[in-house]
């Protein structure tokens, strides 16, 4: 998302003009029945994999954790599985089979990819539910906007929290 009048913000901050508009990412943490739990609103300097840690509640039990490929990481994958959690998350195109003892969960999704085609996965561990997410994503632009109104990062958290809520009504 941008954020109101970024460019002008970046050119009286620092006084000269941006390069390119600076932007903010949008985390949401959704349960089934598209309820956001969590938001959390970044900068482009923090990755999609903390920005997953941000809003990955501690208080609800989670049974699945359904995300598109820039959230995947090995490690992330392992320690969601070893919990209990079962990650659906899209391993890149170019991912391998480690055979390696930390690496069980990857091994598994990446060798059925490779045998049965990445459709095969999306069917087996209702990956399709991502879509819903991303309808939800969409409808925050089209009701909200996709530009944030406030400038600084807290005030933009706290705006996000404020879209939660109305989505939520």
């Amino acid at each position: 998302m941008s954020f109101g009048r970024a460019s002008e913000w970046y050119e009286q901050k620092y006084g000269k003009k941006a390069a390119k508009t600076p932007w903010r990412k949008m985390h949401l943490s959704i349960d089934a029945e598209m309820n956001v739990h969590a938001i959390a609103i970044t900068g482009t300097d923090v990755s999609d994999i903390e920005g997953m840690d941000r809003v990955l509640p501690d208080d609800i039990p989670i049974d699945r954790v359904t995300a598109d490929g820039a959230y995947y990481s090995i490690e992330r994958t392992e320690a969601l599985s070893r919990s209990g959690v079962l990650p659906v998350i899209s391993p890149p195109s170019h991912a391998v089979v480690h055979g390696e003892e930390q690496t069980q969960w990857d091994d598994k999704v990446v060798g059925y990819i490779k045998e049965k085609g990445i459709y095969a996965f999306h069917k087996k561990y209702g990956y399709g539910q991502r879509s819903l997410v991303e309808a939800q994503i969409s409808r925050i632009k089209r009701c909200i906007g996709s530009t944030l109104l406030t400038r600084k990062i807290g005030s933009q958290d706290r705006e996000g929290v404020v879209i939660a809520n109305i989505l939520n009504l």
